[in-house]
């Protein structure tokens, strides 16, 4: 495998600052994902928050991060923890989180090196870093305060998935609250976030611009396409991203009027029983354990063979890059009764955008027309244009540093839209230090 080298050349500053609150995007500061951010003040006192990559073509990196003593990773999706086994094995830092975020890393990293093996995409760590990274975790419990120099610093929940969490940090001049990914709403998984008094806010702006539709209405949507899709005779296929969506798609299935046969394949099965060891993470951990429990988990050959046949069909992966999906879609591509249904963004050069403009998609290796109805739905778990804005408005901040946002499409209504409550807007760009006094 290629291996990325990002160097011990860093791009943040050596020197200390005399005033002030400096930060530092290594990733993550002008687009979505790929987040790395280096935060410091006067006292010395300094953290990396996040340290992920992105796993797009080409793959994004963030800059190589400087000797830091100890990291908060926020939660458990590759674009936020993706590069930790090499800060781990540089630096030797002290990683924090929570249980569930320091539990699941390890299927997260063996997911991302063996798909970075199979599609050909660069890793600057291997199997081994991965490994010896298990044992630098910190497990924090929520709303539980600790100590960092002269900050003190806890988690609070930030919705989005479980073991999410935002990062409220006092400094000796300043309160700081970085979001994470996170969402205001509560979804079938996860209690959402709340706002907290903060002076400076870090905030994730990826649906800026946008608004989700009712959350309700559009689970509805969905279930009366499924039925539509079942009475004709066909099976609904349906990827989804194995943390979290997956889960949120089985409970919406089994909390309904509808009587499915419903088969589950791929890593979100491992995930799932994951969650369940960490109920405490869970807003109804009951209804996702009776959700699984209903659920036919395919393990074999024979079992996919037989879930050619099921009402539904639930797998990764969410944006049909790969995984069990991919072969379901190869082979139900030829009955026009089955459909395909879309539960998550899908990024551009992925299949799943492929198939949502063109009609079309990689299918190993081949270009391969889709003649199947496909729909879209919004069951996002990240805050929507009008909860980004209530959010930081609640959170009564002075300075709203966004960050994670698409710096041409996202960020400028969301600029706009923050500007007009009298708050001061950073737009930081990646590798540039910013202060504010």
């Amino acid at each position: 495998m290629v291996m990325y080298n990002p160097t011990r050349i860093t791009s943040y500053p050596s020197d200390p600052i005399d005033k002030g609150f400096r930060y530092h995007f290594l990733g993550g500061g002008e687009e979505v994902g790929n987040v790395g951010c280096i935060i410091e003040d006067y006292t010395k006192s300094k953290l990396l928050f996040d340290y992920g990559l992105a796993p797009t073509k080409p793959p994004k990196y963030p800059a190589a991060a400087p000797k830091i003593s100890d990291s908060i990773i926020t939660h458990a999706h590759i674009d936020h923890l993706g590069m930790v086994p090499w800060l781990n094995s540089s630096h030797y830092t002290k990683l924090h989180a929570t249980a569930f975020t320091s539990s699941i890393s390890k299927l997260m990293w063996n997911d991302c090196y063996k798909v970075s093996k199979i599609e050909g995409y660069p890793l600057a760590w291997d199997k081994r870093d991965a490994a010896e990274s298990e044992s630098a975790w910190n497990i924090h419990e929520y709303n539980k305060i600790n100590e960092l120099d002269d900050w003190t610093w806890c988690l609070r929940k930030a919705g989005h998935i479980p073991g999410a969490a935002m990062i409220d940090i006092q400094t000796p001049e300043k309160k700081i609250l970085i979001s994470g990914d996170f969402d205001t709403r509560n979804s079938r998984l996860v209690e959402g976030a709340k706002p907290q008094k903060a002076d400076i806010l870090f905030m994730e702006g990826t649906y800026g611009g946008k608004n989700h539709p009712n959350r309700k209405d559009e689970e509805n949507r969905f279930l009366r396409e499924v039925e539509r899709v079942v009475e004709r005779g066909g099976t609904a296929l349906i990827p989804s991203f194995a943390m979290g969506r997956s889960q949120d798609i089985l409970m919406i299935l089994q909390d309904s009027d509808l009587d499915l046969e419903i088969h589950y394949d791929g890593m979100g099965k491992t995930i799932t029983k994951t969650m369940l060891n960490h109920k405490n993470e869970l807003l109804n951990p009951s209804a996702l354990e009776f959700a699984f429990g209903r659920s036919r988990k395919v393990s074999s050959k024979s079992d996919r063979k037989k879930a050619l046949e099921a009402d539904v069909i639930v797998s990764t992966s969410g944006m049909l890059e790969g995984g069990p999906a991919v072969w379901y879609l190869n082979r139900l591509r030829m009955d026009k009764r089955n459909s395909v249904f879309l539960t998550g963004y899908q990024a551009e050069g992925t299949g799943g955008r492929m198939l949502l403009e063109k009609g079309r998609l990689p299918i190993f290796g081949n270009i391969t027309p889709i003649d199947l109805e496909v729909k879209r739905f919004d069951f996002s778990t990240h805050a929507g244009h009008d909860e980004l804005v209530n959010f930081a408005k609640e959170c009564k901040a002075e300075d709203v540093i966004l960050y994670h946002t698409d710096h041409k499409t996202s960020r400028p209504p969301l600029t706009k839209s923050l500007l007009e409550l009298g708050i001061n807007v950073h737009n930081p760009m990646n590798r540039e230090t910013y202060v504010i006094e």
